[in-house]
């Protein structure tokens, strides 16, 4: 009998671990980089087998690893495809030429935020090609990423675009709080 409840308690272990690695791994908020959408402490659930079936889209809001250290993970929200050429003008942001309806951006005083470029690089007027002081253009194969927190946010602006390759899995539910229980 204990035997029996063994074997059951280390297949079902097996499964959480499988489910885990493969399909649905669950993520805490640590920044305010995604308020007003994302929280910090808010936890959401991943989709992790979601880009190996689909790309992402516009608007997905995506784990991620971090392209200045891999072993760390970032969930920011995809504004750029490969292929897209981005553009800020008076705060908004311009894909391939149209500015972007974006709800989910952080409101100041009742009015969305402005997106602005990425500095220059320290001590330098020079800046990166992707701070989007400029138009710039996706690379094949990345995607960039911006919080809807656009004033704090250390996002695509600043180190550049995500490798499709370090892409984890899209965020599809808010499961805590269970007051903010919904989808992203």
């Amino acid at each position: 009998m204990f035997a029996e409840y063994g074997v059951i308690l280390l297949v079902a272990i097996a499964v959480a671990f499988l489910l885990q690695a493969f399909v649905v791994k669950p993520y805490r908020i640590p920044s305010p980089s995604m308020v007003p959408t994302l929280d910090p402490g808010d936890r959401v659930l991943v989709a992790r087998f979601m880009y190996h079936f689909t790309t992402p889209a516009h608007g997905n809001i995506v784990v991620f690893k971090y392209p200045l250290d891999t072993r760390v993970v970032f969930i920011k929200r995809v504004i750029g495809l490969p292929g897209d050429t981005l553009a800020l003008r008076n705060g908004r942001v311009y894909i391939n030429g149209v500015v972007q309806n974006e709800p989910y951006v952080a409101k100041m005083d009742g009015r969305t935020s402005p997106t602005q470029p990425a500095p220059p690089i320290s001590g330098s007027t020079i800046s990166q090609p992707w701070s989007l002081n400029r138009p710039y253009t996706v690379p094949a194969h990345t995607y960039f990423m911006m919080g809807d927190n656009r004033l704090d946010s250390d996002d695509s602006r600043v180190w550049g675009p995500v490798p499709a390759r370090d892409l984890i899995g899209r965020a599809f539910l808010v499961y805590w709080p269970v007051t903010r229980l919904g989808l992203p």
